[in-house]
């Protein structure tokens, strides 16, 4: 009996881990609806920048030439390189900014967003036009929670506080 009742339980565990790889293989960024990306050309001040992405209330800017990116500079960049550093806040972002963004096109996987967001530890990925290689369109880590929560409202509905907490009973009360 309790046999039967655990590979009932891991069948119906297995169907789960199927129907998310799934939605996370087969749903193309090109559906969502991302922001458009803050660009500024190689040479601004960093003083401008930070003031533009504080203006926008964004979490980066992209430095382009032409429309294509050729650098980031993330609030991860400016709390470790220029926060408390001395900084002439003229100098060109350029020497601050992560030369040579990874990017994704539209019709690469949210999957494959999220994976090369966990695996290289980025919070912000750039989204190009795979034609012109011109920006898009951001894809950052609160649109992956928010196609997480909207494609899996039950499981994030349904999850305790506290991630190893356990229910007295089945509505938490």
């Amino acid at each position: 009996m309790a046999l039967a009742r655990f590979t009932l339980l891991y069948l119906e565990w297995i169907a789960e881990i199927d129907t998310v790889t799934m939605i996370l293989l087969s749903e193309r960024i090109a559906t969502l609806k991302l922001s458009a990306p803050l660009c500024v050309p190689s040479g601004t001040s960093v003083r401008e920048v930070i003031e533009r992405v504080q203006r926008e209330r964004a979490g980066c800017i992209l430095i382009c030439t032409k429309g294509r990116p050729i650098g980031i500079m993330t609030e991860r960049d400016v709390l470790m390189k220029v926060v408390a550093r001395d900084v002439n806040s003229d100098e060109a972002v350029d020497k601050f900014m992560t030369p040579d963004p990874r990017t994704l096109t539209p019709d690469k996987t949210v999957g494959e967003a999220i994976s090369m967001m966990y695996q290289e530890d980025f919070r912000h990925v750039p989204i190009i036009d795979a034609k012109s290689g011109e920006a898009t369109a951001i894809f950052n880590i609160q649109d992956a929670i928010s196609f997480l929560c909207e494609s899996f409202p039950e499981h994030v509905i349904n999850l305790p506080p506290r991630p190893h907490q356990t229910m007295k009973t089945p509505e938490g009360g």
